[in-house]
């Protein structure tokens, strides 16, 4: 049996954050959340992602920040931005370290989950 893709789901708002990582884990996804980046980037340091899906404007390390703090950790994450602003510079420095796309809040999930199907990390 296939492992499943592990992914975090990284929010300050708790709601989001919590809608999200339930719809993931009822799509099949192995799925841990995180209120901002600095507890993002520790989970990253215990665990392996597969994908993260991750909010541009969080209070303390914003988005971009975050992204780059995971890539060092987990090189291979892949990861799409999400905002409920205007993003414009963030969204540019985004996809310019990594990020594979910027969706707007509110998501709409079918236009997003189909990035996230990707064969699991062979390493688990």
């Amino acid at each position: 049996m296939p492992k499943r893709p592990r992914v975090l789901v990284v929010d300050d708002d708790p709601g989001i954050r919590e809608t999200m990582g339930d719809i993931l884990a009822l799509e099949g996804f192995s799925v841990e959340v995180a209120p901002d980046g600095e507890q993002a980037v520790a989970l990253c340091g215990k665990q392996a992602f597969d994908f993260a899906l991750l909010d541009i404007r969080m209070p303390g390390m914003d988005g971009v920040e975050t992204l780059e703090a995971m890539k060092a950790v987990l090189p291979d994450l892949r990861v799409v931005m999400i905002t409920g602003f205007e993003a414009g510079d963030l969204a540019r420095r985004a996809m310019e370290a990594g990020a594979e796309a910027v969706f707007r809040k509110p998501l709409d999930v079918a236009s997003f989950l189909p990035l996230l199907m990707v064969p699991a990390r062979a390493d688990d």
